[in-house]
């Protein structure tokens, strides 16, 4: 997929950022990293409270020009659910009838976060089949030339976005991961990450990977994948080298590299466990719609209109009781660096 050509109206400014959330990912890790945060009332409101503040810890640690939101819709995923049907079966989704969260609250506070940041500027999309993965990978191949990336979620999917324009904060590590500090806080060579969850499979997303292998015995059979960039021509090539050593030296042959060469899998894929791990997990082709691809273009080329505003905002949270958490009196600082977001915002429209 090639960069698009640059469109109307594009900054002139000689560098800008960009961040881009995995809203489903940052809200359940708020939503459930609190469940102890009440207001007076005794009402829930931790994932909204921690929602924000991990969006304004991102504010203030950078100047981002523009901020997106990427929301899965009720039959997200439906797309690799056509190709593998188990698809995310572990976590309950309903690909027939649709998926809704359990929790009241959990949905009310989600609607909520997004009333918020349709005040704040923050562009968001959400579409009932693409998934968030998919718009955020979409985004990053049709980034402007000058447009510095980063992406907000604890998906390791998404790692391989990661190059010299887009980074990571990865809410799972709290740290932000970049092409330089990679093999040292992931363990392995940022370019074997889709290798990786094609052997293995994506057990978070119930995706089958070679039977009996998880990434931790894979790294332990063939370190290399840790310091250089590797095919899986050369990890099967190299699983029949180790398996024939085994056989010169009068030992059985091992499970894990015969499973390796055949591709044997316990999930559905049947013979073809690596061409549908493929088609699953490589985000360098997002799974799209032409629907969907218009409606992220619409939303990049869109002009926001200015009746937005930070009283708005602090109405809505005083609202629902986030001023019981923070203190009235810290509202105006709390505050702060969504305004100065909203004032770079209304210089772009």
């Amino acid at each position: 997929m090639s960069t698009r050509p640059p469109r109307n109206g594009e900054t002139k400014l000689e560098s800008i950022n960009t961040l881009l959330i995995d809203g489903n990912s940052l809200f359940k890790n708020s939503f459930h990293g609190a469940k102890d945060s009440y207001n007076n009332e005794g009402t829930h409101i931790g994932g909204l409270y921690q929602f924000m503040t991990m969006l304004r810890k991102l504010l203030n640690e950078n100047l981002y020009h523009s901020v997106y939101a990427f929301w899965d819709g009720t039959f997200s995923g439906k797309l690799r659910y056509n190709i593998y049907e188990t698809y995310k079966s572990a976590r309950g989704k309903d690909f027939i009838h649709g998926t809704k969260p359990k929790d009241q609250a959990e949905l009310n506070q989600r609607m909520k976060v997004q009333e918020y940041l349709e005040e704040l500027y923050v562009r968001q999309i959400e579409d009932h089949i693409i998934e968030s993965d998919d718009f955020i990978a979409y985004y990053c191949l049709v980034r402007k030339p000058n447009e510095k990336i980063t992406i907000c979620s604890g998906d390791s999917d998404l790692f391989q976005l990661i190059n010299e324009n887009v980074n990571m904060y990865f809410l799972k590590l709290k740290k932000y991961i970049d092409i330089n500090n990679f093999k040292q806080e992931i363990g392995f060579s940022k370019e074997n990450a889709k290798l990786i969850k094609i052997i293995c499979g994506d057990t978070s997303d119930s995706i089958d990977g070679v039977k009996g292998l998880a990434k931790d015995g894979l790294l332990t059979l063939f370190p290399e994948l840790k310091e250089k960039i590797c095919t899986l021509d050369e990890i099967i090539n190299k699983a029949k080298e180790l398996q024939q050593v085994r056989l010169d030296n009068k030992k059985k042959p091992l499970a894990k590299l015969t499973n390796i060469i055949d591709g044997i899998t316990d999930g559905i894929q049947g013979n073809k466990l690596y061409e549908i791990n493929e088609q699953l997990v490589d985000l360098s082709k997002p799974m799209m719609t032409e629907r969907g691809i218009k409606e992220l273009e619409d939303l990049i080329d869109s002009k926001l209109s200015d009746d937005r505003s930070i009283k708005s905002v602090y109405e809505k949270m005083k609202r629902d009781g986030l001023d019981d958490i923070i203190g009235d009196y810290r509202m105006v600082d709390y505050l702060t660096p969504f305004k100065l977001l909203s004032e770079r915002e209304k210089k772009l429209i």
